[in-house]
C-alpha cells in the first residue's frame, strides 16, 4: 500500500488522503437528502469501503483501492478483480471527477524468475450507492480536513482530541449535530470534550508546536556508517493554534460557512508530505499542521 500511494502521490500531484470508510461514514448523512450506506470493515465485497480518497492539486478527486501481494502475478490480478467492487462505493461527478483506480503490487521473491511490478486500473464505473457533485465541495473537503487533523492529533498523543475532531457529537462519525439529543449522547458529546481538555494538558510545547517526546532503547547496538546507536529519540507534533481552538471546531457539523478557522485548518491539512534525510536521523512534515524527527543517539 505504500509504495503504490507514493507512486500515485507523486504521479498524479495528490496532496489529500482520506480513509475511505471514515470519508463514507463521514459524508453520506449530510449529503442533501441523506444517502444511507454503511461501509464496512470486510476484507473484500461491494460494502467494503475503498481504501483512501484523494484530492490532488487541481482540485480533483480519486477513489484508491490497493492491493498487494508475494504470491506471484496470478493472485495479484485476482485480487484485483475484487478490488473493482471496492472502489465502486464512491463516484465524483463534474469537475471534481479524477480517476477511480485499482492497483496490485506483486513483490517479486529473491528466488522469482519474474521482477516486482505495480499495477495500476483504471475500471469503467457502475451505479455507486454515493455520487458526489460539485455543490458538494465545502463538505468533502471539510471531511479531507478533519480526517487529516484528527490523524496529526493521534500522533501527537492526543487521542482524545483525535475523535473529537473526527467525530464531535459522539463516537460515530455519521452522528449530526441534531442527533445529540439524548441525554446519552449529551452526556457521552460532554465527556468526550473533557478528556480533549486533558490530553491538552499533557502536551508537552515546541515554539509554535504541541507534541510528545520519547526514548526508545534500542535492544541491541546498531551500527552504521555514520557509528553506533542504542537509542531513537521521536518527537511528533501539531501546530498548537490547532489544538488551542479545537473546541470552537468541535461544535460545528461541518465548515459549510467556510469561516476563518475553516479555512487555516483546509489549508493546513491539504498538503504534501515532506522528508528529509540526515546523518543522525531526520524529519517528516505534513505542511505545517505536522512534524515529525526521529534522531539516533
Amino acid at each position: 500500500m505504500g509504495m503504490s500511494l507514493h507512486i500515485l502521490t507523486e504521479a498524479l500531484d495528490l496532496v489529500g488522503f482520506c480513509d475511505g470508510k471514515y470519508f463514507i461514514d463521514r459524508v453520506a448523512p449530510r449529503l442533501p437528502g441523506g444517502v444511507h450506506i454503511t461501509a464496512t470493515t470486510a476484507k473484500n465485497g461491494a460494502r467494503k469501503s475503498p481504501d483512501f480518497v484523494a484530492l490532488d492539486a487541481r482540485g480533483r478527486w480519486y477513489v484508491i483501492e490497493c492491493k498487494g501481494t508475494q504470491s506471484g502475478p496470478s493472485y495479484c490480478r485476482k485480487q484485483m478483480g475484487l478490488g473493482f467492487a471496492q472502489k465502486r462505493a464512491i463516484e465524483f461527478r463534474g469537475t471534481l471527477k479524477g480517476q477511480l483506480l485499482v492497483t496490485g503490487f506483486d513483490i517479486a521473491s529473491a528466488a522469482s524468475d519474474t521482477a516486482s511490478r505495480l499495477v495500476i486500473i483504471d475500471p469503467k464505473p457502475e451505479d455507486p450507492p454515493l455520487e458526489i457533485g460539485p455543490d458538494d465541495r465545502p463538505l468533502i473537503r471539510d471531511c479531507v480536513a478533519r480526517g487529516t487533523i484528527a490523524r496529526a492529533m493521534m500522533l501527537a498523543g492526543a487521542p482524545n482530541l483525535s475523535r473529537l475532531m473526527a467525530a464531535p457529537f459522539g463516537d460515530d462519525p455519521r452522528l449530526r449535530a441534531d442527533d445529540e439529543t439524548t441525554s446519552f449522547r449529551r452526556r457521552r458529546a460532554a465527556q468526550l470534550r473533557e478528556e480533549g481538555k486533558d490530553d491538552r494538558k499533557r502536551l508537552t510545547s515546541a515554539g509554535e508546536y504541541l507534541g510528545r517526546e520519547m526514548t526508545i532503547e534500542l535492544p541491541f547496538e546498531v551500527e552504521t556508517a555514520q557509528g553506533s546507536f542504542r537509542q531513537a529519540i521521536l518527537r511528533s507534533e501539531i501546530l498548537g493554534d490547532v489544538v488551542k481552538e479545537f473546541e470552537e471546531e468541535a461544535r460545528r457539523d461541518f465548515t459549510e460557512n467556510q469561516d476563518r478557522l475553516a479555512r487555516i485548518q483546509l489549508n493546513l491539512a491539504v498538503s504534501r508530505i515532506r522528508t528529509e534525510t540526515k546523518e543522525r536521523g531526520g524529519p517528516l512534515a505534513l505542511g505545517k499542521l505536522y512534524r515529525s524527527m526521529i534522531e539516533f543517539r
